[in-house]
């Protein structure tokens, strides 16, 4: 498939969404190993950031912004929290979707494979063979392998797992500073000269006398 083809596959999934009034989700699988009791989580997005508190909480930041955070205590029980986005967290075959400000708590009964949820915080989705549910704070569903979700009924007391810790902000990065160039004055000039120029005296004005009738003999005549 060309890169024109996936362009436009990708837009008919946004207008899908858009318009079906949907919010899309990354997807985390969290799965116990039986061996070792420890979670194995694959995203369907790529993880850009991990750590671990000291009370022993993930916090993920998926390339796509979401920020979610789990915990999970010797018993099995899977407790999620999401901080910003959407995310729909799989164990076996339910899915609990949970957004921001959502947390919850999955458990697996290792022996029937049924899978109990409870909304701590939030209204949680459920999901499972087709069927979707929706369960408040304090209320539970358990689903059965093969069956849908069954209708939300209040939550049994269970052992409320440490605070997660809020994640990290992310860095601020500095705004570019523009510098305009310096306007360079030139320095005045050390000396200074001054140019008088005097315009020449008037020329002599000369006077011719007229003479009218006879003119005076000279002594020489």
């Amino acid at each position: 498939m060309d890169r024109k083809w996936k362009r436009v596959i990708g837009i008919l999934i946004m207008c899908f969404f858009i318009f079906s009034g949907s919010v899309w989700a990354a997807k985390l699988k969290i799965t116990i190993d039986p061996k070792t009791g420890k979670p194995i989580v694959k995203s369907d997005v790529p993880v850009v950031s991990k750590s671990v508190s000291p009370t022993g909480w993930v916090m993920l930041t998926l390339s796509t912004g979401e920020k979610v955070g789990y915990f999970v205590d010797p018993t099995g029980v899977i407790s999620t929290q999401v901080f910003s986005g959407a995310v729909e967290v799989v164990v076996g075959n339910t899915v609990a979707k949970m957004e921001a400000g959502e947390a919850a708590a999955i458990k697996t009964d290792p022996v029937t494979k049924t899978v109990q949820v409870v909304a701590q915080k939030g209204v949680i989705e459920v999901a499972a063979q087709g069927k979707r549910i929706k369960i408040k704070a304090g209320q539970q569903t358990r689903v059965s392998p093969g069956a849908p979700p069954a209708p939300p009924a209040a939550a049994p007391p269970t052992i409320a797992a440490p605070p997660a810790p809020a994640p990290a902000p992310a860095p601020v990065t500095p705004a570019a500073v523009v510098v305009a160039p310096a306007v360079v004055t030139p320095p005045p000039p050390k000396y200074q000269v001054s140019l008088e120029v005097t315009p020449p005296p008037p020329a002599p004005k000369i006077e011719v006398e007229e003479f009218h009738g006879q003119r005076p003999a000279s002594p020489a005549e």
